[in-house]
């Protein structure tokens, strides 16, 4: 077996650096024509970068030859933060162009529970340890890992992103979150108190730090748990606001004198 590439050595795959490039591309058209703002267009970039940098940097050198919470950060970035911060660089314009032009794009986002389901379903099959470590072992499988997880992260937060929805019934979103968190966290609890290592790979990759597979796991579990939390639970308290705060003007609407 080959010695392992440094830790703190870059990696480069093409095809992320590729689909990030024609995306940008995309978005710089559109922006000139509907116009962002300059938040959106940073979280935009944020998104995109996330992406990329996830896979091309030394994140995916730990994450493929050393560390299972390397990895599992990584997947955390790429299913959850990335595609959110992607979507959130759209504004209403866009998606309303975006969906004359594609009308199964309305017809997706209206079936938020199936894209509930596929995306628990992405999040905890592509941990599944036989696929997991095939993956780990071919570079192909892993790039379709990821993708897989991208994917799934856009399909499961465009209902919350996109503005036509929140003009229907936003207090859907709610419930689509919480289940959402409480049924992805078991994965990370899981990791983060089950002594026994998930993987057999990383038991046999060189250690860093002097951190054993076990730790490793418990602390990538860790890492899962809180990232999740930070994103969900923001999600769910900006929606719960801005129902209050809905409410409020409604009800503010109806003591006006007619």
């Amino acid at each position: 077996m080959s010695a392992p590439p440094d830790p703190s050595s870059f990696t480069f795959e093409p095809l992320f650096a590729l689909l990030g490039l024609v995306a940008t591309v995309v978005y710089v058209r559109a922006a000139r024509i509907h116009r962002p703002g300059g938040w959106r267009i940073a979280s935009f970039a944020a998104g995109i970068a996330l992406i990329v940098l996830s896979v091309n940097s030394p994140l995916e050198t730990l994450a493929v030859h050393y560390l299972l919470m390397a990895h599992l950060a990584q997947n955390a970035l790429m299913a959850d933060i990335a595609p959110l911060l992607v979507l959130l660089g759209l504004n209403r314009s866009m998606w309303e162009a975006a969906e004359a032009r594609f009308p199964v794009i309305e017809r997706v986002i209206a079936a938020f529970p199936l894209l509930l389901m596929l995306w628990l379903a992405a999040w905890y099959g592509v941990h599944f340890a036989p696929a997991y470590q095939y993956a780990l072992r071919h570079p192909a499988w892993l790039n379709a890992e990821h993708l897989v997880l991208v994917v799934a992260g856009f399909l499961f937060w465009a209902p919350v992103v996109r503005s036509k929805w929140w003009d229907r019934s936003p207090a859907v979103l709610v419930p689509y979150l919480v289940i959402a968190f409480v049924a992805a966290s078991f994965l990370g609890l899981a990791f983060t108190f089950i002594p026994d290592p998930f993987y057999t790979y990383y038991t046999e990759v060189p250690r860093l730090r002097g951190i054993s597979p076990a730790e490793d796991q418990n602390l990538g579990g860790i890492v899962m748990n809180t990232e999740q939390a930070v994103v969900f639970l923001t999600m769910i308290g900006f929606v719960l606001f801005s129902l209050a705060d809905r409410e409020q003007r409604s009800a503010e609407r109806g003591e006006q004198p007619g």
